[in-house]
């Protein structure tokens, strides 16, 4: 039995994660780009990306954090801020469905593929719960949800694959949809299949898209039969 684990944002809905980080870190004195977001805060859990922007910005010692609890205080802060930000933007509606993605996770459940839902984000869950598919949400598709439960991105994934496990027994492949490299590495590492969702970033994957359209559940099993012909 085959089984998905699913990174949320930027794969199944487009957040404004993005502009949140950017409006927290000018009201702090700097500023990020596309490139740092991508390579330092996109994909990573709250307070890596918090500490990651304050650290690589200057932010830390502009605002005289010279010790571990005054950089702990100001971490804090600096991601509740963000947060603060980013649940407002969500109350106004300013995010997209992928709808194409979603249609790919229907077409896996019918086919009896369970999903998991493994974001590094605590957002994931209540905004994947605002999200109407027919008379359920979003939330409501995935079998195992594991998002905000881990420090890291392998830690969130390997929590889902160990629920998965436990939750079915006769589950033996696990894929790892994904749109950020700090993801795909991750799932490498645990031996998991990756599907990269490639949008702007070239990602090191079994399988790399630009449109859910360009995948299959024949493709899953294709991947699954050129491993198992490998280690032969």
């Amino acid at each position: 039995m085959i089984a998905l684990i699913w990174d949320f944002d930027g794969v199944l809905v487009f957040t404004p994660h993005e502009e949140a980080w950017r409006r927290a870190a000018r009201e702090y004195g700097a500023d990020i780009d596309h490139g740092f977001y991508v390579n330092y805060v996109s994909g990573k859990p709250r307070y890596e990306g918090a500490h990651n922007i304050l650290e690589l910005t200057g932010i830390y010692e502009k605002y005289g954090a010279d010790t571990e609890e005054k950089k702990k205080k100001l971490l804090h802060e600096f991601a509740e801020f963000k947060n603060k930000i980013v649940n407002v933007m969500f109350d106004r509606g300013e995010y997209e469905v992928n709808w194409n993605a979603v249609g790919f996770l229907m077409e896996t459940k019918k086919a009896g593929i369970k999903n998991a839902l493994a974001s590094a984000s605590k957002n994931a869950t209540n905004l994947a719960k605002k999200v109407k598919v027919g008379e359920i949400t979003l939330a409501d598709l995935f079998e195992v949800n594991v998002s905000g439960k881990a420090p890291s991105k392998k830690e969130v994934f390997k929590l889902a694959i160990d629920e998965l496990k436990g939750n079915f027994p006769d589950v033996r492949f696990f894929f790892i949809v994904e749109d950020a490299p700090a993801g795909v590495r991750a799932g490498r590492v645990l031996g998991a299949f990756t599907l990269g969702y490639e949008k702007e970033t070239e990602l090191d994957a079994d399988i790399t898209f630009r449109n859910f359209s360009e995948l299959s559940i024949e493709t899953l099993h294709k991947l699954i039969e050129r491993r198992e012909k490998n280690e032969v």
